[in-house]
């Protein structure tokens, strides 16, 4: 199983900056002082500070948040909580990291029991919304040579197994607040009923899923493979084409992240190998991004903020953002020049940046 480069995280910033107070109980807020002993120590002691693998931009002005561990991390995932947008998880090569300001402080964390700890490596992360179903909080890890996924009520303090597998790991997921689809590292794709605690076998890919987005409304679901292409199921899963337009043009069929407007869930723009791409009618058809002024034709990671219209692409080490649905681009610097920027997260006025070596 290839477990693939992680990302390591930078922040931008143009708004103000909240400080982080390690003995600030995380805990506490989070699931109203249970645990607070031995969730206080499960943020693993500061036995060294890596500086130089965050960036942190204030308008012109760069600085540099600390990760309080005393191994470089390699991130996989990072989410922002729906409730509280300073604090962020990031799944890395050493288990799970939290930051409780937006990013400038992060800490290795563990679950109360130790399932999720620094030997894990976390793949991916989904925070739930208070708001919306499901209640749960989800996170898939390997860990001795098993790939295993979590779900929790409290933001990982505590977590409970659903899904367990001997060396292969789950890439991507996402739920429509009834099942938790899953793509898995050996081409599977696994339904997870939430209600019933029940797993089953929807299709079998020839290869790794990469990508994967499950749209309740339709019964839709999009999903992309490590050796190309781009699928889409109109039945929940039960069948899926390929949409073959992408296979007629050299690089467009690696796509390495793809994002379904939430507004019309037939618009979807594309990071691939050909270039930054859109698509108005769920796939069928695509166009690139002829106004992007990349040296190089591959995008690496894609960002979306539908209003007000902004767009951001990261291509050969360089953020480029768009204010105009890609009309016009600037490049948003960075010191991150040495990395490959490999995931981009929005936060308000904040953007969140995964590289990983090149």
């Amino acid at each position: 199983m290839e477990k693939g480069a992680g990302f390591l995280v930078a922040i931008l910033i143009w708004g103000g900056i909240v400080y982080f107070f390690v003995r600030t109980p995380l805990l506490l807020e989070l699931s109203g002082g249970q645990f607070l002993d031995s969730g206080l120590a499960n943020l693993v002691s500061i036995v060294g500070e890596k500086k130089g693998t965050i960036d942190v931009l204030v308008g012109k002005n760069s600085q540099k948040p600390a990760v309080h561990f005393n191994k470089t991390i390699d991130i996989f995932d990072i989410k922002i909580s729906p409730e509280n947008p300073e604090l962020i998880f990031a799944g890395t090569n050493h288990g799970l990291f939290v930051s409780r300001d937006a990013g400038l402080n992060w800490y290795n964390f563990s679950d109360v029991e130790h399932k999720i700890d620094s030997s894990s490596l976390v793949y991916k992360i989904l925070l739930n919304n208070p708001e919306k179903s499901p209640v749960y909080s989800f996170i898939s890890l390997f860990k001795d040579k098993r790939g295993m996924v979590y779900k929790s009520r409290d933001k990982f303090f505590s977590a409970e197994k659903i899904l367990e597998i001997d060396n292969e790991a789950v890439y991507d997921f996402d739920t429509d607040g009834v099942n938790l689809y899953l793509g898995l590292s050996d081409g599977r794709l696994v339904l997870y009923s939430i209600s019933k605690d029940e797993v089953r076998l929807l299709k079998k890919f020839n290869s790794p899923i990469t990508n994967l987005k499950k749209i309740p409304e339709k019964g839709l679901i999009y999903l992309t493979l490590k050796s190309g292409g781009f699928w889409i199921s109109r039945d929940n899963g039960q069948s899926f084409d390929r949409l073959e337009f992408l296979d007629n043009y050299r690089g467009a069929n690696k796509v390495s992240k793809f994002i379904v407007s939430q507004s019309n869930q037939s618009l979807i723009y594309a990071a691939t190998d050909y270039g930054l791409l859109r698509s108005s009618n769920a796939g069928e058809t695509w166009q690139i991004f002829k106004s992007l002024p990349v040296e190089n034709r591959k995008v690496s990671a894609l960002a979306i903020q539908e209003n007000p219209g902004e767009i951001f692409a990261a291509s050969n080490g360089k953020i480029y953002k768009s204010g105009d649905y890609g009309l016009n681009w600037r490049i948003l610097e960075s010191n991150l020049n040495d990395r490959e920027i490999s995931a981009i997260a929005v936060n308000g006025d904040k953007i969140i940046i995964g590289t990983k070596q090149n």
